[in-house]
């Protein structure tokens, strides 16, 4: 009844008193509306938009990304292919005699006169390891000359470091001397199950 009694009153005052009344009734509904219903549904559309702009970049990304994968993968076999080539020039163990001995045999066919043959100890370097080998020859200019020639076009990796040429004091006075040279050669090993 306390309602109604209300109601009544309200329905008594004046007609601009009544608008007023009905007008500030519905700016409490307009912002209760607002505050309890349509605010935190903007906030989540908001942030709704800030992700989907993110993540229309991180399409965009994956988009070039997804383009660009035929390239890299192109370049890949590639690598694979040159690292397979270059692997294949690694003898394994049990090839490294047969390519000392090409080298042994190099330097005899060469006209070299070999004094020293010390393999030494390997030096592991990962999927490789290095065999040196120790070498004093004795012959010409153009014998040294024929033997890295040689040892360049066999067909395993070979390298040839720290040559010392010296001339005898005997010889200074011939017209072709003999020369003594010191150096060593380093081939490569592959080792197994490290990394290829």
């Amino acid at each position: 009844m306390a309602i109604e009694l209300k109601l009544d009153t309200i329905l008594k005052l004046p007609l601009s008193r009544r608008l007023i009344i009905l007008a500030v009734i519905n700016i409490l509904i307009a912002g209760l509306f607002y505050q309890f219903l349509l605010s935190p549904k903007q906030t989540e559309i908001s942030d709704l938009r800030d992700q989907s702009e993110g993540l229309k970049v991180k399409l965009n990304e994956s988009r070039m990304i997804a383009r660009d994968i035929p390239k890299f993968e192109e370049e890949k076999n590639e690598l694979q292919n040159k690292l397979k080539e270059a692997v294949a020039q690694l003898p394994n163990e049990k090839e490294i005699p047969d390519l000392i001995d090409s080298i042994s045999e190099a330097g005899r066919e060469a006209g070299l006169k070999i004094l020293l043959f010390k393999p030494m100890s390997e030096v592991s370097r990962g999927f490789y390891a290095e065999v040196p080998v120790n070498m004093a020859v004795e012959g010409d200019f153009e014998s040294i000359f024929l033997f890295t020639k040689k040892v360049g076009k066999l067909p395993r990796i070979v390298n040839i470091s720290g040559i010392a040429i010296t001339v005898p004091k005997a010889q200074l006075t011939s017209r072709t001397p003999t020369l003594d040279a010191t150096f060593v050669t380093i081939t490569f090993r592959f080792i197994p199950g490290k990394g290829v």
